[in-house]
């Protein structure tokens, strides 16, 4: 009689360990919620890497379990920014929202650019190949061109 409760208690364990096991989690549940921006820099066709910004950046990205997306970016203050209006900054900055849908497959982020502060990019789709999981990530941005040529900007981000 005890053995036959020890082996009804252990397959009830079971049960219930399986019941509650969590399903495994997708790829846009796992990039949902804040990043922290740790490091940023743009890799040239060439194989240079730059950093364009003239000082570590700091910065967020958020997706939102919608499907809406905000990216800012900051760089360091630029004295010859400076100004009294405090709507003008004094870094560069790069901030842009829209909303954004994944390739589960493919680890990838794509988005539709609504606003940003550089209006170019108003109304534009953008991409990110994610590299990296858990609370360290590497996104890959779509090719990009700037004066000194065609570039993909590289984001290392963190959990909060």
């Amino acid at each position: 009689m005890l053995i036959q409760k020890l082996v009804f208690g252990i397959a009830l364990a079971g049960i219930t360990f399986a019941a509650t096991e969590a399903p495994a989690q997708s790829f846009k549940e796992a990039i949902a919620g804040a990043w922290i921006v740790t490091s940023v820099f743009d890799e040239y066709s060439n194989g240079e890497k730059k950093d364009n910004w003239g000082g570590p950046v700091k910065g967020q990205l958020t997706f939102g379990r919608t499907g809406r997306f905000t990216q800012i970016l900051v760089g360091p203050p630029v004295a010859s920014m400076k100004s009294d209006d405090p709507r003008k900054p004094d870094a560069m900055t790069v901030a842009y929202y829209g909303t954004y849908s994944v390739d589960e497959a493919g680890k990838k982020i794509n988005a539709k650019i609504e606003a940003a502060t550089y209006s170019a990019r108003a109304n534009t789709d953008t991409s990110w190949t994610v590299e990296g999981s858990g609370d360290t990530l590497t996104l890959v941005g779509s090719p990009r061109k700037d004066q000194h040529g065609t570039f993909t900007p590289k984001l290392q981000v963190k959990r909060p």
